[in-house]
């Protein structure tokens, strides 16, 4: 089936249904509000939710080179809880393009503007 991305996929029926917005210049952008169904501790989205949150935004960013890319090394940080319910915002960006990799920031705010998360991420183009 298409489009079954867990993190963007409309189709997939226990996903987030990220819709992520594609700058042309190397960025990405989306505002979402987690449901309940990724919570870890009460009120705070599962640690791995937020990872992959910042790892598809990370993804979207390369997507404005025109590439499709996989993970190939992650780093999150986890600075404040990330809570359930409440509007929070995803940002990525391509900030160096080094022979095949991409290496990129990804980062989650809650309304306010404080960062709750970062990551720092390398990626490959898919060669299939």
């Amino acid at each position: 089936m298409e489009n079954y991305c867990f993190a963007c996929g409309p189709n997939n029926p226990y996903g987030l249904k990220l819709k992520i917005d594609v700058k042309p210049d190397g960025e990405s952008y989306v505002e979402f509000v987690p449901r309940r169904e990724y919570e870890g501790y009460p009120g705070i989205m599962h640690g791995g939710i937020t990872s992959t949150i910042l790892d598809e935004i990370m993804v979207y960013a390369c997507k404005s080179y025109g590439v499709d890319v996989v993970t190939a090394k992650i780093e999150v940080r986890f600075l404040k809880p990330v809570p359930i319910g409440k509007k929070l915002i995803a940002k990525g960006k391509v900030v160096e393009k080094k022979g095949k990799a991409y290496i990129t920031e990804g980062k989650i705010e809650g309304e306010e503007g404080n960062i709750l998360a970062k990551a720092k991420a390398t990626f490959f183009p898919i060669e299939i």
